[in-house]
């Protein structure tokens, strides 16, 4: 099981593209092994294909995110991409919580993790569908059941670039 999550996880950060402007156009015949490994990573085709969690079970009108760009490591851009997964309904309705108790509104919450990359002074564009430039944008890393803040360095057109300390369940609200 474990040589099949690393090779999904290699498979991904292959495959992986880092915009989600459009739907990424796979290969007729790649579609059932990659078929496989997006029902193994419970997404959609489109989503798999495009690092992207576009809709999740009990959620309405959710944005869409997805790894924006290139990752910052030690002060550099590098070619290492954030993969972006879903979260259980658990995660959903706490980030929910956090987002009525602040006053604001719940854009997007996912996992995010970058398998074997260093994350020292690390950093990461994400693609989050509705974003405006000078929104009041806010993001928060769950670490051991609390909300912490973390640091959101831009926010442009439909992209919020936050600091990313380590993998983990982030939400994002305006």
């Amino acid at each position: 099981m474990k040589k099949f999550l690393a090779l999904s996880f290699a498979l991904a950060l292959t495959f992986s593209t880092t915009v989600c402007a459009a739907e990424t156009v796979v290969p007729t015949t790649e579609y059932s092994r990659l078929d496989t490994l997006a029902d193994c990573a419970e997404k959609s085709l489109p989503e798999y294909t495009s690092n992207a969690v576009a809709d999740m079970d009990g959620v309405r009108d959710q944005a869409k995110i997805a790894s924006g760009s290139n990752m910052i490591t030690e002060g550099k851009e590098t070619n290492a991409t954030c993969i972006v997964d879903k979260v259980d309904v658990t995660a959903i309705r706490y980030a929910q919580k956090k987002a009525e108790q602040v006053g604001g509104t719940m854009l997007t919450v996912a996992e995010l993790s970058a398998p074997g990359v260093h994350l020292e002074n690390a950093q990461v564009a994400l693609r989050i569908e509705g974003v405006k430039a000078g929104d009041a944008v806010t993001a928060y890393r769950c670490v051991s059941g609390n909300w912490v803040a973390v640091n959101v360095a831009a926010v442009a057109d439909d992209s919020v670039t936050i600091d990313f300390p380590e993998k983990g369940i982030y939400t994002f609200i305006k």
